[in-house]
Parts: structure tokens; C-alpha cells; sequence
């Protein structure tokens, strides 16, 4: 192996020999084009957006907007219903929707586009007319070129035929955001007079969906909504801001889409909304409208000389020929010098992949215990000669640890294992998954799953590979962790499948060794470790029911400084802190564990009831009523104080402002003073005006020492 000097060298003279053969094809290309007479200059694409402010006539081209069934301009906003105010009209539908293709992913390069929408409407409901709402209406994301279905009133929401409603239609395709104003019998809890917001893919039954009734409003008046959708996450969220209630907190509904997306929709979509009445009537109208998409639409034919084109090619194709070789020789160098830095990572055991697929009959789907969007896990037994050692990770993270966290032991390797295959998709380069695994393997802690080794599958590499290098991309290394097995299965399932009731004195066994794992990663390991992913199914039980934190897929290892880190917003719905679930990255702290952590513990003491739930008794003074029905036996009196502390910090740890949540030390101090009096979180919520905009979930009161606090 050279010296770090000579490699370097030989580094810089290929990059100048590629520096010059792409300076000549610049001229050569130059050259060609300077006998075209009338050359044309290079055109940059814009990311496509659009803007109409109804208001203002002027703003805005008829041309650009397609109106369909009862929708219509008027005046100084559209009607996407029919305004049946004082008339007899019944069971309206419309649509109003940009004119033109609208671009959602690139059919050359697959690149799917982010986007986002925000708009201003009005539901109006003459209460001397009728007491329920119409219909609702939806904005959606469809085939281009695609018309409103036949008989679409009611609860189609002019997206499907009524008669059909609830069922999925192939033949008209659409995502869609749906603001329903009256329950269907395919809708959630259709015997509910509530109001909900959901997601609907292909179907007007929405799989995710957020009631109103939680929070006493309705779909009543003037209201914001704005419609985000991340391509790296897949994650859609809608927000809606009821502007006549300055005071209500907006609400928010979210679901990860399928992937590819080129499953749901064509490459070119038309964008919109749609709305429907039936026998009771409301009319939806649309103030103002904006889109923004990260993607340009196709350019057109540039005109270039024909004699230019076939000059140009002929001359690239020769040089091309040349700087692809050169390309070759040093991607694949490149590529094996990494490969090389990979195979000397040790630290936690190294298992030969033939191993692992024996202990798992090739990776059966019949040893299959858990998948989730991050990774499958699959039920192993090695036997004893499985695997070799490698040289430590601490050569490529420079990482310390406090002694507590730093100590090892070699055990047997023959026995039961779980066996977690990492999908690529879901990691970032193997350098840091290696170094956080070796962080997180020298964690040592009976309520942490114990991690007992690793294994990359290496792709073997040709010289047919070196030259088809660019067609490589997608043959990553295959990772694999491998952990104990715990044998009593998962919390979720015995919470919420296991016909077994867990008792109190059990439960609240879980919640103490779950914050213990925390207080460890926390405040005893240096740099500490967040999860980012605390769920039940994430919390593996043993045959005493003591609780192990398992499954590190998303964990990430603190700075040194203990700075902030900031990384794609990844993790669970429902368990993810709200402050954590935006486009693009974000920072996470040790506070965002501790959210997470609050609404396991609102899981396992009031099982089957939402937080909002749970805070609504709180503020009614009845939280005792939260604990799950099934605890109420002949030991509740015994255990009641106790379920209303656990039923408490529960709500503490899950505050929407992170500022005000405790840190885990405090959240376990809280829980072993059994006689300190409860926190009034209502004080703690309405002492400062939680922020309204979509990015900005922290208090506006809340200060920069004030959101480091919890990692000091």
C-alpha cells in the first residue's frame, strides 16, 4: 500500500488529467457551436410554482384554472359548490383545478418531487337551513387529464361516484386531503357528529385521520390549510389553522406513502380541489391558492442545428470514451480502498453471512418476528463456530465513552438471536453506522437489548463492475445487526393483542426499567445516545416482564460539545415529537426521546386512549378516569395514587413545547418521590402562546439556555 503522500499525488494527476480532457470537450464543443449563426443561449429550469389570489381579478388568468360540475367563479372567490342557500337544490359537486400538468416525479432520473400548497376557504353552513354539513371538500392530487366522476355528490366529495364511495377506483387514481363536514358510514366513527380531517389514497375512506371533536370545533368558517410532502421521508402532513379561533392550536393530520410513489400516480398530475353536498347543504369556496414544487417541468426541444448536434456527438463520444475509462480505473479504486476501511471495523462481533443464513433458514419469512419501515427482524439459532473478530471501530470514531459504558465480554455464540437486516434506504454511509453501532454496543445496561455482534455482505467486484460503475449504485453492502433474544415478545403486544391483562405492579415495573435505559443513554454514556424511535414494539420483555429498550435503527450518537444534531426527521407517527415532524432537517435533543417516552407511559397506564384523551380528563380534573378499565379490580385503590403520577408525567414528558418537559432524570426523581405534589400542567401550557406556524412548534418564550438545559 502507498504512503498517504503518494496517494494523494496519484489522486491529483487523474484529477488533472480530468480537468483537461473536460476543458478540450468544452472548446471542441465551443467550436462546433460558433458556426451555428444563430446560437442559442443555455435555459436554466425553474422549480414549478403558481399563485392566484381570488381577491384580485388581475391576479390571475381564467385560462390557467379548469371548473367542473357546480363549480364557478364568483365575485372575489370560487365556488366549488353550488351556493344552494334559499333554493332547492340538493346533492351539488364540483372541481376547480390548475389547467396544466403539474410535475411529480422525473420519469428519466426518478426524482420525485417535494412540494407544498397553501390556501385560504370559507365552509359555510345557513344553521336556518340545516344543522349538519354537506359533504366536505378535498384538495387532490390526480391523473392529468382527468375528469370529476358521474354522480360524485355526497360523500364521493366529487372524487368518486357516490354509489361507489369507500371502495377504490384504479381507473381514477388520487391522493387526496379530505375536510369532511358530515360522517359517512365508511368514515371513522360514523356515528359521530364530529368533524375530521384525513388522507385518503384512492378511496374516500381515510386510513389517517384526525377527529376535531377532542378540541370543541368544527369546519365552520375561515380556515388555512397548508399541504406539505417531503420525497425523502414520503411523508405527507397536512396542517389547517382555524383563522376565526385565534386561540385554537392548528391541527394536524400526517401519512407516509407508499414507496415508489410511481405506484400511485403518473409522472405528471393535475392538482385541485373537489367538493360535494347531499340532502344537507353547505357551500366551499376558495379565497386564495399556492403551489410550489422542487421539480421543473420538461423543457421543450431546444432547436439546436442539426449539423451542430451530430458534430458535438461525435467529438464527445470519442473523449467520453477516453474520460469514462479514467473514470472507471478511479472509481473502482476508490471503491475498494472504502471497502478495505470497512472490513477492518471490529468492536462488537463480527458474523459471517453464511452464518447468520443458516441460523435463519436463508432468511425465511417463516422466521420472521417484526418488520417495520426501518428493517426485518428475524428469529435466529447459531451454533457455537460461527464468527470471527475484527479490529476495533474506536480507529474510525475517536469516540469515548464513560467507564460504565465502555466495558466488554465475550459470551458464546451459540443460542437464539435476533437478526435485524438494515434497509439501505433507511442508513447513511457505512462509516456512521459503524461507528454509532460501536457507541451503542458499548452500552451496557440489563434494561438495554444487548447488541452481540454485526455482519456486511460484501458484493464481490470485476472488472465488469469497475467499467459499469455508474450502474453499481444500487448493489450496496448488506448490514445486519445482531442482537439477544428476549422471549416474551414486545409491549404492544401485550398491551393492546395479549388476552393476558399486565398487572399494576407490573406495568409500573416496565415504566421504571424503560426510564432507567433512557437516564443510561441520556446522562451516563459520553457523547450520550438518542433512540428516536421509543414505541412499545421497540420495548422487548423477558420471561419476568423486565423491560429491554431494543432496536436502534434510527439512534444517533451526541457530539462531543453535546450541540444539537440535525438530521432528516425520521421515526414513528403518534410516538415522534411534534417538534421533530417537519420537511428537511431538524434538530433533535434529548428532550425528544422524552416525548416519546411520555406517550409510551400515557400507553401503558391509560392503554387505548389518545393523549388528547387523557389531557381532557386531566384538565376536567378526572384523570384518575384515564387508567386503562381493565386495572380496575380489587388492588386499584392500593395503586391508584400511583397510576395518576405515572398518568401524569406521562402528559408531562408529552408537552407540545419540548422547553417545558423534564429532563429523564427529573421525569425518574419525579417517579421515586412519591409524596412531592403533582406539576399543574395546566399553568405549564398556558403560560406562554405556542407558535401557529407549521416550523416552529417551540414556545416563543423559550430561550436557547433554556432548550439546552436537558443535555448538560
Amino acid at each position: 500500500m502507498g504512503s498517504p503522500a503518494s496517494t494523494g499525488g496519484g489522486s491529483a494527476q487523474l484529477l488533472l488529467i480530468l480537468f483537461i480532457l473536460i476543458l478540450v470537450t468544452g472548446l471542441h464543443l465551443s467550436g462546433a457551436q460558433s458556426h451555428s449563426p444563430t446560437p442559442n443561449p443555455v435555459a436554466v429550469a425553474s422549480p414549478f410554482s403558481f399563485s392566484f389570489d381570488f381577491t384580485n381579478k388581475s391576479n390571475y388568468r381564467p385560462e390557467d384554472l379548469k371548473f367542473e360540475g357546480d363549480a364557478t367563479p364568483r365575485g372575489d372567490r370560487v365556488d366549488v359548490t353550488c351556493d344552494s342557500h334559499g333554493d332547492e337544490s340538493t346533492n351539488c359537486s364540483g372541481r376547480l383545478s390548475y389547467a396544466h400538468p403539474v410535475p411529480l416525479f422525473d420519469s428519466t432520473t426518478g426524482e420525485v418531487a417535494s412540494f407544498q400548497t397553501c390556501f385560504k376557504f370559507l365552509i359555510h353552513i345557513d344553521n336556518s337551513t340545516s344543522k349538519d354539513g354537506g359533504s366536505g371538500m378535498a384538495f387532490f392530487l390526480g391523473n392529468f387529464e382527468s375528469t370529476m366522476p358521474p354522480d360524485s355528490y355526497e360523500g364521493g366529495l366529487g372524487l368518486m361516484p357516490s354509489l361507489f364511495s369507500g371502495f377504490a377506483l384504479r381507473t381514477n387514481q388520487f391522493i387526496a386531503v379530505e375536510f369532511d363536514t358530515f360522517q359517512d358510514a365508511w368514515d371513522p366513527n360514523p356515528n359521530s357528529t364530529d368533524d375530521h380531517i384525513g388522507i385518503d389514497i384512492n378511496s374516500v375512506s381515510s386510513e389517517n385521520w384526525t377527529s376535531l371533536g377532542s378540541i370543541g370545533l368544527r369546519l365552520r368558517g375561515y380556515m388555512t390549510a397548508t399541504i406539505s410532502f417531503n420525497s425523502t421521508t414520503q411523508m405527507l402532513v397536512a396542517n389547517l389553522q382555524f383563522d376565526d379561533h385565534n386561540n385554537s392550536v392548528p391541527v394536524q393530520v400526517s401519512r407516509q406513502l407508499p414507496f415508489p410513489i410511481n405506484t400511485l400516480l403518473p409522472a405528471q398530475v393535475a392538482v385541485g380541489f373537489s367538493a360535494a353536498t347531499g340532502l344537507s347543504m353547505d357551500l366551499h369556496q376558495i379565497l386564495s391558492w399556492s403551489f410550489n414544487s422542487s421539480l421543473a417541468l420538461p423543457d421543450e426541444d431546444d432547436g439546436m442545428d442539426a449539423v451542430v448536434i451530430v458534430v458535438s456527438i461525435v467529438g464527445a463520444v470519442v473523449l467520453a470514451a477516453v474520460l469514462w475509462c479514467i473514470l472507471s480505473c478511479f472509481m473502482c479504486r476508490r471503491r475498494t480502498r472504502s471497502h478495505d476501511i470497512v472490513t477492518r471495523t471490529g468492536g462488537p462481533k463480527e458474523f459471517e453471512y453464511r452464518v447468520l443464513a443458516a441460523a435463519t433458514d436463508d432468511f425465511s419469512e417463516a422466521r420472521v418476528i417484526g418488520q417495520g419501515a426501518f428493517g426485518v427482524v428475524y428469529r435466529g439459532t447459531l451454533s457455537s463456530n460461527g464468527s470471527s473478530w475484527g479490529a476495533s471501530l474506536r480507529e474510525l470514531g475517536g469516540l469515548s465513552s464513560k467507564e460504565s459504558c465502555a466495558s466488554s465480554s465475550k459470551e458464546s455464540d451459540s443460542g437464539e438471536v435476533a437478526v435485524k437486516k438494515i434497509l439501505n434506504k433507511m442508513r447513511g454511509g457505512n462509516l456512521d453506522f459503524f461507528t454509532e453501532m460501536n457507541t451503542i454496543s458499548a452500552a451496557k445496561l440489563k434494561n438495554l437489548v444487548k447488541l452481540k455482534g454485526w455482519c456486511c455482505r460484501k458484493h464481490s467486484r470485476n472488472i465488469l463492475d469497475c467499467m459499469c460503475w455508474c450502474c453499481r449504485k444500487k448493489k450496496h453492502d448488506e448490514l445486519f445487526l445482531v442482537y439477544e433474544l428476549v422471549p416474551n415478545g414486545n409491549l404492544q403486544y401485550h398491551l393492546h393483542e395479549s388476552e393476558q391483562v399486565i398487572a399494576w405492579p407490573t406495568r409500573y415495573q416496565i415504566v421504571k426499567g424503560i426510564g432507567s435505559a433512557l437516564v443510561y443513554l441520556h446522562h451516563e454514556c459520553d457523547p450520550y445516545i438518542l433512540h428516536r424511535d421509543i414505541k412499545p414494539a421497540n420495548i422487548l420483555l423477558d420471561n419476568n416482564f423486565n423491560a429491554k429498550l431494543a432496536y436502534f435503527g434510527l439512534s444517533r450518537v451526541g457530539n462531543q460539545d453535546n450541540a444539537t444534531l440535525m438530521t432528516l426527521a425520521q421515526g414513528t407517527e403518534g410516538y415522534i415529537d411534534p417538534e421533530c415532524r417537519k420537511d428537511g432537517k431538524v434538530k433533535f435533543y434529548p428532550r425528544s426521546d422524552v416525548y416519546s417516552f411520555g406517550i409510551v407511559l400515557l400507553d401503558i397506564v391509560c392503554t387505548r386512549k389518545s393523549r388528547e384523551q387523557v389531557w381532557e380528563l386531566y384538565k376536567g380534573g378526572m384523570i384518575i378516569e384515564a387508567v386503562d378499565e381493565r386495572l380496575h379490580g380489587d388492588d386499584f385503590d392500593r395503586w391508584q395514587t400511583q397510576m395518576q403520577r405515572v398518568a401524569v408525567l406521562g402528559l408531562w414528558c408529552s408537552l407540545l413545547d419540548g422547553a417545558k418537559r423534564p429532563t429523564i432524570q427529573k421525569a425518574m426523581e419525579f417517579l421515586e418521590r412519591d409524596h412531592e405534589p403533582l406539576p399543574n400542567l395546566n399553568y405549564a401550557v398556558n403560560s406562554c402562546v405556542p407558535s401557529t406556524h407549521h416550523d416552529a412548534y417551540t414556545s416563543r418564550c423559550s430561550d436557547e439556555q433554556t432548550l439546552m438545559s436537558d443535555v448538560k
